[in-house]
């Protein structure tokens, strides 16, 4: 589980700068995070005396801590624009169910992990106000226990279709997909070897050499990737990822799944250069790091340029994890960001525990708590038509002419965004 947006974008590094974000460590598994929640201050540094006796006050007095509440995201989801599709991602923070997996036991039995009613509840009544019709999630145990959450706690949302495999990670969980609309294929990649994926460039973390601490050999949760068919001339290629948690030790890992992602959407683009692909999730590292980058760099659009600029409140309305950092993503190639509707990317604010919280202690979060994480999710609309009339395969996921949008997303942020 990890404890650190979805502030996604292309213009990362400016982004990461304006809303106050550090290349701090990214969160860890259930078995190693920290239960600290910081937050970054907004503003620039002093100089001087004023820099030092600033320094002082604020060591000399003890910040408040902050009671369970909602601190981070929208308040209320947006409305979706009539005949847009919502595309949302949700860690929903070790989903388990009541049933016994013989195959999870010991130190890590799933039994011991069964998610309460509270938060159930709380889970569903977020997705419910999120009201995606295709939703990414992590952290869940089972298709077994997607199936069960869904008929019992959704099963008015609309969600006939569902999609979780095995990837036989230690602790239990996997990603996931609750859909609206029909998904044709699904897949994983648990065996998909890593090791032989090309490092260009600077800024990649060092391969670790101590002993034990290998790394970059096979994915930790192998990214879910399935085709949606929205409608009879729109496939949506979705990448549904988890990547490995922990601190900067981990970034090595990181790097090495992100490049496979890569990988697999360079071959996808190759085939189809139009494709509507996405890959969304929990990417445990902050627009700074190279994780993030390696999408970017990679001609992936971020949901974060289609934000409301308006906002005043940039850096909370778009922080996506209780450790006050930006953490999850959506990530489109060029033919799906040109169906996305502009200012439509949201964060949806559910509880914090609160800065007392600490479940290391054995501690029960309080009353309609639902994740670590908050969702995120972008609208966009589904319209091939005009590439389908001019020659091109409908239904196979041929998408835009290169010719539909002239302007692109703006790939730096605004000034009042600093």
């Amino acid at each position: 589980m990890t404890h650190p947006l979805v502030l996604v974008f292309s213009g990362c590094m400016l982004a990461a700068s304006l809303l106050g974000l550090t290349q701090s460590a990214t969160g860890t598994d259930r078995t190693s995070k920290s239960s600290a929640v910081t937050q970054q201050g907004s503003s620039g540094p002093r100089r001087g005396a004023d820099a030092q006796d600033a320094q002082q006050s604020e060591e000399q007095k003890p910040k408040a801590k902050r009671p369970p509440g909602v601190y981070y995201g929208f308040k209320e989801a947006p409305a979706k624009q009539k005949g847009a599709v919502r595309l949302a991602a949700y860690n929903v923070e070790n989903l388990f169910d009541g049933e016994d997996d013989p195959k999870l036991s010991g130190e890590v039995d799933d039994l011991k992990e069964r998610t309460s009613e509270d938060r159930l509840q709380a889970i569903a009544k977020a997705i419910k106000a999120l009201d995606a019709d295709i939703l990414a999630l992590e952290e869940v145990e089972s298709e077994e226990c997607l199936r069960w959450f869904r008929d019992t706690y959704l099963k008015d949302q609309g969600y006939e279709h569902l999609a979780s495999k095995d990837v036989g990670y230690y602790r239990g969980v996997e990603q996931s997909i609750l859909s609206r609309f029909p998904i044709e294929s699904v897949e994983v990649q648990p065996d998909e070897d890593l090791s032989d994926v090309k490092r260009d460039g600077k800024g990649f973390a060092e391969k670790p050499t101590k002993p034990g601490a290998e790394q970059g050999q096979r994915f930790q949760r192998s990214p879910l990737m399935a085709d949606v068919r929205v409608s009879p001339d729109y496939l949506l290629r979705v990448i549904v990822v988890h990547h490995k948690a922990g601190g900067l030790e981990f970034a090595y890992q990181r790097e090495a799944e992100a490049l496979q992602v890569m990988e697999w959407v360079k071959e996808a683009q190759a085939k189809d250069e139009h494709i509507n692909l996405v890959v969304l999730g929990d990417f445990n590292a902050t627009p700074t790091h190279k994780t993030a980058m390696i999408y970017r760099d990679g001609g992936l659009v971020g949901a974060y340029d289609f934000r409301d600029r308006s906002r005043k409140d940039m850096k909370d309305a778009y922080t996506t994890h209780a450790s006050g950092r930006p953490i999850d993503y959506i990530m489109a190639s060029p033919g799906l960001s040109e169906d996305f509707v502009n200012s439509s990317f949201f964060v949806l604010g559910t509880m914090h525990a609160g800065d007392d919280y600490d479940w290391r202690k054995g501690e029960e979060p309080p009353k309609g708590y639902a994740s670590d994480h908050y969702p995120i999710a972008i609208d966009f609309t589904p319209d091939d038509a005009e590439l389908a009339a001019g020659g091109k395969p409908a239904g196979k996921g041929s998408s835009k002419s290169s010719a539909k949008s002239s302007s692109k997303p703006a790939s730096k942020p605004d000034a009042d965004d600093e």
